[in-house]
């Protein structure tokens, strides 16, 4: 028997462009904590430091979370070659399904925090998220690239039927990723295993899981940029410019893009931080 790794189809367009692609969770929450770094609440409140040091610690652990180490093998000293095989391949997917698990939950709770900061009144997410849409709906430039496709797919896993009915939105996409997240919390979330073939041979099964939890993040991830975007004129104070080591492509009015390598307000690098950097123009 022979163990054989799938990469599955877990790549969306938008992280395949070659240029304006959406980068990954990972690099993602790399950027966005680094905007952080440079922003603090601008308001009255005598906690208001506290609590958005308190946020930004968990979008620090997220940022912080690299790999998750699982071993898999029921070691009882009689295991035949293709159950080895079979807990080799489910150590590996376990590892990365539970990664964006992980980063899901750390994302939540930063998400949330900001929330409670900016919009004490507010019951849920949801409405302040949607709110933020509605406020920076014609405002292009401070758009993130890619929000509502992100938020798109995610109604397909939400456990109400209804969910997916509607217009895509990144409010509704953060409600499906913390239904994604409490579902495992839970417990009912189904893990996924191994597949076999004809062949005898293991394969690494539980794509589409792993895809919706990577997607849900990037989704946390936009809506927080989308709160943070449309608040930070007057409840959130920016400083300093982002000094673009590598360069980015940034989007334009045309609906085309151009390659910025110099400083450019962190403000304006909020709308943009979630895209890869992308290869430079040829000389």
């Amino acid at each position: 028997m022979t163990a054989t790794s799938t990469e599955g189809p877990c790549q969306p367009w938008y992280r395949t462009l070659s240029m304006l692609a959406l980068a990954d969770p990972e690099d993602h929450v790399r950027e966005l904590t680094d905007w952080m770094e440079h922003a603090s609440a601008r308001t009255e409140a005598p906690s208001a430091q506290s609590d958005w040091d308190d946020a930004y610690r968990w979008l620090r652990l997220a940022q912080g979370l690299r790999t998750i180490t699982f071993d898999m093998s029921y070691d009882d000293g009689g295991m035949c070659s293709a159950g080895i095989d079979f807990d080799g391949v489910w150590t590996e997917m376990m590892e990365g399904w539970q990664l964006h698990h992980v980063r899901l939950g750390y994302l939540r709770a930063a998400l949330e925090g900001f929330v409670r900061l900016l919009h004490p009144d507010a019951a849920d997410p949801q409405q302040v998220i949607e709110a933020a849409g509605q406020q920076l709906h014609h405002r292009a430039e401070a758009w993130p690239l890619h929000a509502r496709e992100v938020a798109e797919p995610l109604g397909g896993y939400s456990l109400d039927p209804m969910a997916s009915g509607g217009k895509a939105s990144v409010a509704a996409g953060v409600v499906q990723a913390i239904a994604l997240h409490e579902n495992a919390v839970q417990g009912r979330a189904g893990i996924p295993e191994p597949a076999t073939d004809a062949d005898a041979r293991i394969f690494a099964a539980g794509h589409a899981e792993v895809c919706a939890t990577k997607e849900a993040c990037s989704v946390l991830l936009l809506g927080i940029q989308l709160l943070m975007a449309a608040a930070n004129e007057n409840r959130v104070a920016v400083f300093d410019d982002k000094y673009l080591l590598d360069g980015k492509w940034v989007p334009d009015s045309s609906g085309g893009s151009h390659w910025v390598d110099e400083e450019m307000p962190y403000s304006e690098y909020l709308a943009v931080l979630h895209l890869e950097p992308g290869e430079p123009p040829e000389l």
